[in-house]
């Protein structure tokens, strides 16, 4: 078998043969981590973290990339006081985690605990946030490897799991929930034709995408100025990275129409064997039939006969959402400090009570 080989490059550094193995790598992963896909990555460098680049870590076996995760560079603090990496993040990226190959979690997992035993000091720790706690590699990097995990959050995460042979996806909606749905999709045939148009590929253009940026400015956050369209940085890396996606088959908007009134749309993540929700708008004209709600049960309905392969719906939203009632599953999600042992694993220990004062003054993001 050959050597495994690591390593560290910047975007730039990367040719357009690597970003092609790298789209493939999310296209077979067994995982999803839709935030690592190369066209999120490559616009959320440009226009939401241009003063702290991510750098971009693959795994390789000869001419085979076996892995791949995005990190930044980060001086000590009060949360880990010493250089360290992080797992790329930025306000859009909702989960961190590593794109690998199936079966190969174990070789992998070896070679990151070789690279963070005889690394720099900053190799010697990474703070990751929301994981998939039930991951293979996960566990093989917290449990076989000699490398130590400080846990610092967990959550649990509203999904559906597709299994071989189960009802349908949408007749796993609680019977209640299900109930409020057709009266508020009886409300909303009221006012017009309700039906579902799903756009996927290059289908997802920029029409879609400026017609899903106007419907979330439409409801609370664009009353608060926390919407995409709020602010220019946002809106142009959505559309970026939107172009990007389409491009490559990953970007799927789900609308949902009163008529010809689109009344509700969703940014969805298409990456390994999941679909992963981003972000949801609908029309405040339309409010008391909940046409977001709405939407997202419309492609509940049709995820069985449009992508009858995947394994997973990632709502990618908090558990006491209204996502949280629709979606009958549940993903445990953790976030924490892979280290090295020894003086590391002494550090993070004295920095322990230091975590309240960390998270007010923003060290640990």
């Amino acid at each position: 078998m050959s050597v495994l080989r690591t390593r560290l490059r910047t975007l730039d550094e990367l040719t357009a043969a690597d970003v092609e193995a790298w789209d493939g790598l999310a296209r077979a992963a067994a995982a999803s981590v839709p935030f690592l896909l190369p066209g999120f990555v490559q616009a959320a460098a440009r226009w939401l973290t241009p003063d702290a680049p991510p750098v971009v870590l693959t795994i390789e076996r000869g001419n085979d990339l076996l892995a791949l995760t995005c990190l930044q560079r980060r001086a000590a603090n009060l949360f880990v006081p010493m250089p360290h990496w992080r797992a790329y993040r930025h306000l859009h990226a909702f989960q961190s985690g590593i794109l690998h190959l199936p079966g190969e979690a174990g070789a992998i997992a070896m070679e990151f605990a070789r690279l963070m035993h005889r690394g720099s000091w900053r190799e010697r720790a990474i703070v990751w946030h929301n994981i998939a706690a039930d991951g293979e590699l996960w566990t093989a990097l917290r449990e076989g490897t000699g490398l130590r995990w400080s846990q610092t959050g967990f959550s649990r995460r509203p999904v559906l799991r597709r299994i071989p042979g189960d009802v349908p996806a949408a007749a796993r909606v609680r019977p209640n929930v299900a109930k409020d749905l057709r009266r508020r999709s009886r409300r909303l045939q009221e006012r017009g034709d309700v039906s579902l148009r799903i756009l996927e590929g290059r289908e997802a253009d920029a029409d879609a995408a400026t017609r899903h940026l106007a419907l979330e400015d439409a409801g609370w956050k664009g009353a608060q100025g926390s919407s995409m369209l709020a602010s220019d940085a946002e809106r142009t890396f959505f559309l970026e990275a939107s172009a990007r996606l389409a491009d490559r088959g990953h970007m799927v908007f789900v609308e949902t129409l009163c008529g010809d009134r689109v009344v509700a749309s969703s940014s969805n993540l298409l990456c390994g064997n999941a679909l992963s929700g981003f972000k949801t708008g609908w029309d405040a004209d339309f409010a008391n039939a909940s046409p977001g709600k709405l939407n997202e049960w419309h492609l509940l309905q049709a995820l069985d006969g449009r992508w009858p392969e995947l394994a997973l719906f990632d709502s990618q939203a908090h558990e006491d959402s209204y996502m949280g009632e629709l979606l009958p599953d549940r993903q445990p999600m953790i976030s924490g400090i892979l280290h090295a042992r020894g003086l590391q694993r002494g550090l993070i220990a004295a920095a322990r009570p230091l975590r309240p004062l960390a998270y007010r003054w923003g060290h640990d993001n």
